[in-house]
């Protein structure tokens, strides 16, 4: 266990047609909207008791950074977990603390695009409208997403309220990680409990998959 209390294992690249679906994921038919589906899946993540959601956070957090794709990357795009989101808090110091630059989203009231900042060490946080932490940074310091300039070996982190077999997400309905990740050319990896998975996600022809999910039993790759 190192210092930042992550354990440090790495399961392989299971496909995602094994364990990370099981009879306990299925819905009921009668669920179909993305609206319902977000509803269920948010109560159903929501329902993991709080220290179970810590420790498989712990265990997600611990796959990625054995993972030869963090290794490789000089940046890593990560989002300020909360709720009962995967806990991340402890992974963006961690990345710093390894030498990764790691860029904080900022969601700023009226705004369609998401704004970036590079995070550094003694930024002071506080939590948006939302409840979503976020860096207290000046006008000067929030980036575009073609400022960031993310290269195609860098990591986005990505939150989700469900994932599917083809690698789709469910996000929460503002489209600001659907119109940030049409824009970038990094891996784009996917967070989540093996709860939020479902078979198949309601999908729009400007949806774009995933490059991996990651959740408590390894790193799902998309083939």
């Amino acid at each position: 266990m190192n210092s930042s209390g992550l354990g440090l294992f790495w399961s392989g690249s299971p496909s995602l047609s094994s364990s990370a679906f099981t009879a306990g994921h299925s819905l009921p038919m009668s669920v179909g909207t993305k609206a319902e589906l977000r509803r269920l899946l948010l109560r159903r993540r929501a329902q993991l008791p709080k220290a179970l959601r810590h420790e498989l956070s712990q265990r997600i957090c611990s796959h990625l950074l054995v993972h030869p794709w963090l290794q490789e990357a000089s940046a890593v795009h990560l989002y300020c977990s909360f709720g009962s989101e995967v806990e991340t808090h402890k992974l963006c110091w961690e990345l710093l603390k390894r030498g990764k630059r790691v860029a904080i989203p900022l969601v700023s009231p009226g705004e369609l695009e998401l704004r970036h900042v590079w995070l550094r060490p003694g930024m002071v946080f506080h939590r948006n409208r939302w409840g979503i932490p976020e860096p207290v940074v000046t006008p000067a310091e929030c980036l575009t997403t073609e400022a960031l300039g993310l290269q195609e070996y860098d990591l986005v982190l990505v939150p989700l309220v469900a994932y599917d077999r083809d690698f789709y997400r469910l996000g929460y309905g503002g489209g600001y990680y659907d119109r940030f990740l049409r824009h970038v050319r990094a891996r784009r990896v996917g967070l989540a409990f093996s709860v939020q998975a479902v078979e198949q996600l309601p999908r729009e022809p400007h949806d774009i998959p995933l490059d991996a999910v990651a959740t408590e039993e390894g790193i799902f790759l998309r083939p």
